[in-house]
């Protein structure tokens, strides 16, 4: 059976915000910071085909981050015992009627008779919903939803980045019918299939393998949601200001709050070209040291 070497160590809680957006914008694959309880310690983790590759990683993290602890935690686990370990970091979280809950806790969480809820098994590569900058889209859905109930029937959503489908899925489960979930990783819409499988209750749900351009390529929603990073938001903002109706909504996330000032600017700048007949009003939100933007043309 093939194994995989770890390292770990407990970080102080104002360190475990920097790493985790460092993680987030670097897209990396072997990092993490993990809480198992709320009141619990941090602690920054990573999986790596060898002790040699973790080394050289840990060393190149240290460069950037000298305060990291000086001493790691170094285990050898197998990968069929390092599959399951990440389950007891992935907790259920709610916000109003939605509830989203790990597959493997269905049976073991009451959710109240009218919630909508969403069950899903990401595993560590895509997104649970336990991100702030997931949360902040969540609530945007949400909010979208609240304003349009009585046509829901007719309004499309577009899940750019969807990642494991969470929001995609949300969507459904919220009473959207006319939803599209894209992203760029092969590996991320199979994550995405097997999750709406695991929720006989969602329907009227696609998904595809499509970076931003193919994606949106004569596309528009009344509803897009981007959870992507903003050195992504940045150099393909034309498809995605274009990808958005006359009357729609558009609701980025995946932003470092020191970096919304830059988004807000370019995109304003942007839908002032692009779509000079529309109007467009603009807010924020925080949570964390993550930001959202949400655009609405009239």
């Amino acid at each position: 059976m093939s194994t995989q070497f770890e390292l770990r160590a407990l970080i102080p809680d104002e360190m475990a915000d920097i790493l985790d957006g460092y993680f987030y914008e670097t897209e990396s694959s072997h990092w993490g910071v993990m809480q198992k309880e709320i009141d619990d310690p941090y602690e920054v983790f990573g999986i790596f085909p060898d002790a040699g590759t973790a080394h050289a990683a840990l060393a190149e993290l240290r460069a950037e981050f000298p305060t990291l602890p000086e001493t790691f935690n170094e285990t050898v686990i197998e990968d069929a015992d390092w599959q399951n370990a990440y389950k007891e970091f992935v907790k259920p979280w709610s916000d109003r009627q939605l509830h989203w809950i790990p597959l493997w806790e269905r049976d073991n969480i009451k959710t109240p008779a009218d919630a909508a809820v969403v069950y899903l098994d990401a595993g560590m590569a895509f997104g649970t919903g336990a991100h702030e900058t997931t949360r902040l889209c969540a609530r945007r859905l949400q909010d979208y939803r609240d304003a349009n109930a009585d046509k829901l029937d007719s309004l499309e959503v577009i899940d750019a980045g969807c990642g494991s489908g969470v929001l995609a899925l949300s969507a459904s489960t919220l009473g959207f019918k006319k939803i599209l979930g894209f992203d760029f990783d092969p590996e991320a819409i199979v994550v995405c299939h097997s999750n709406a499988e695991e929720n006989a209750h969602i329907t009227k749900l696609e998904f595809e393998v499509a970076d931003l351009e193919k994606g949106l390529d004569g596309r528009q929603a009344d509803l897009l949601l981007a959870n992507i990073q903003t050195d992504v938001l940045i150099p393909h903002c034309n498809p995605v200001v274009h990808g958005v109706k006359s009357g729609g909504t558009l609701a980025l996330s995946g932003i470092l709050v020191k970096e919304l000032d830059l988004v807000r600017s370019h995109y304003e700048a942007k839908f002032a070209e692009l779509r000079p007949e529309d109007t467009i009003t603009v807010d924020s939100r925080q949570d964390g040291e993550w930001g959202d933007l949400q655009f609405i043309l009239s």
